[in-house]
């Protein structure tokens, strides 16, 4: 009786672990996938928040503009290819604001422990996987658009512009007059804006800025007149 109740239990404990056997590898595609899925949604949230930061980067006027390929390049070490379409459109040639739009896309590997996980089921049997789940382009455009990223900003050459003069230089030279093209917006921001744009550069300067007019000053003696004692 005793002999026979120890032999159900070391049944039971060989049942248990030929079925874990049997599922290990359903697991383990299980996790392979959901890792997967994951690290693509981490990519993507990644995407975004990348292609914002090179579409300021592309109209910064404060420091040196850096590609974002350099960028980009450290955030997605498992991309193979990156491309990025950053497109700018100015309404005259000394602009005081552009128009900016930018899109990216990754073209990334998966993992081979994430691969080697995902077909255990095949590996285990030590049957050919029938197939490999593709790993596709990631892009931040969700409909195809071309730019997934746009923004108004002043453009790198807008520090010479006239509205900047010396208060002085203002009456002169009716610097609130302005009529030129440079100084007039589009009635609409829209990205038709960035196909063929006629002006691309931000970064032309405007004429020298004249010399300053110089303020009244008193008489010596009005000012020992009205100087207090």
């Amino acid at each position: 009786m005793k002999k026979s109740f120890f032999n159900r239990i070391a049944s039971c404990r060989g049942s248990v672990l030929m079925e874990f056997v049997l599922v290990l590898p359903i697991y383990m595609a299980t996790i392979g996938g959901i890792l997967w899925l994951g690290m693509k949604s981490l990519d993507a949230i990644n995407l975004r928040a990348a292609d914002h930061w090179g579409v300021w980067m592309a109209g910064n006027r404060f420091s040196i503009r850096l590609p974002a390929i350099t960028a980009l390049q450290e955030m997605f070490p498992r991309s193979t290819l990156i491309t990025t379409s950053q497109e700018r459109s100015l309404t005259g040639e000394h602009s005081f604001l552009q128009f900016i739009g930018s899109k990216t896309t990754l073209y990334e590997t998966r993992p081979n422990f994430l691969d080697n996980w995902i077909n255990m089921p095949y590996t285990a049997r030590g049957e050919d996987k029938p197939f490999s789940i593709p790993e596709l382009l990631l892009t931040s455009s969700r409909y195809g658009n071309k730019y997934t990223q746009c923004i108004i900003m002043r453009t790198k050459g807008s520090d010479s512009d006239k509205r900047h003069w010396d208060p002085s230089l203002v009456a002169k030279h009716s610097v609130w007059k302005f009529d030129s093209k440079d100084d007039e917006y589009p009635s609409e921001w829209k990205l038709d804006l960035l196909d063929n744009a006629k002006y691309k550069d931000d970064t032309g300067e405007q004429e020298k800025e004249p010399k300053k007019i110089d303020f009244y000053e008193r008489y010596d003696k009005y000012e020992k007149w009205s100087r207090k004692n």
